[in-house]
């Protein structure tokens, strides 16, 4: 069996009803059902955003970001209600300055990579909310005010941001949408240097969200990326999480997705 096909068998075996659904839209572009729609978006909350998994009676920037990104692969449009709604609730969360950061009610028991208080938090959440905007409501000041917050920290020399390798990415992404070549330049060979050390849905995620932001495919970084992608593959046909054995359908889905994004 070929390795495409042993993937998608993986997923067709072990996926749920909205994965498999992300990968018939991945195949052959096949809108999803009402019913997979409303189970995507099932728990909006009426600030229009999303409950993380660890606190349900919050509003999270992390977990509506996530969402987002799933619908991106069911090929919602930004116009659906829902999403609307949710690009409305990041925009009224950022700050005056430009970023984003969960709220201070949350520092005590929010996960690391989004703990109020903290600067690594802090540049990934604006970094990933801004570009979220700025590919939902691409007119809105809010993307280049997080461009810029994010640029501030960026080193002049190495092209690199405190905190996560995700940063990067992401901020590339939004930096590369924006048409802000130069400092997407910087971070972009940053990361070229530092792509051995990515896991496997790590690296799709870092080649999605460039071809998203119209990186071309045979961009050194991205052709680079989507080669280990292709090697990370395992015998049965998926990608292994770094998250654990219950996320390896949604890893070896973004692999998929990665390398259609190259083709």
């Amino acid at each position: 069996m070929h390795e495409f096909e042993k993937a998608v068998e993986f997923i067709n075996s072990k996926g749920d009803e909205v994965e498999r659904a992300r990968l018939q839209y991945l195949l052959a572009g096949e809108r999803p059902s009402q019913v997979v729609v409303a189970k995507l978006f099932a728990g909006q909350r009426p600030d229009g955003g999303w409950s993380p998994f660890w606190a349900q009676d919050y509003t999270s920037l992390d977990a509506t970001c996530f969402r987002l990104a799933q619908a991106d692969q069911l090929g919602i449009p930004a116009s659906n209600e829902a999403l609307a709604r949710a690009a409305h609730f990041l925009a009224q969360r950022q700050s005056p300055d430009g970023s984003w950061e969960e709220d201070e009610k949350v520092a005590s028991f929010a996960p690391a990579w989004v703990r109020p208080g903290d600067l690594s938090a802090r540049l990934y959440l604006t970094a990933n909310c801004g570009l979220w905007l700025a590919l939902l409501e691409p007119t809105h000041r809010g993307a280049g005010k997080a461009a810029s917050y994010i640029q501030t920290y960026l080193d002049p020399g190495e092209g690199r941001l405190p905190g996560f390798f995700h940063t990067h990415w992401l901020a590339g992404g939004l930096w590369r949408r924006l048409d802000w070549q130069e400092p997407a330049g910087r971070v972009f060979a940053y990361l070229r240097q530092h792509l051995h050390e990515l896991a496997s849905s790590n690296l799709s995620w870092l080649v999605i969200t460039l071809r998203n932001t119209g990186v071309p495919g045979d961009h050194p970084l991205v052709s680079a990326a989507a080669a280990l992608i292709e090697r990370n593959q395992q015998n049965d046909g998926r990608w292994i999480s770094e998250d654990g054995p219950g996320h390896d359908v949604h890893a070896t889905l973004e692999a998929l997705r990665a390398l259609r994004l190259c083709t």
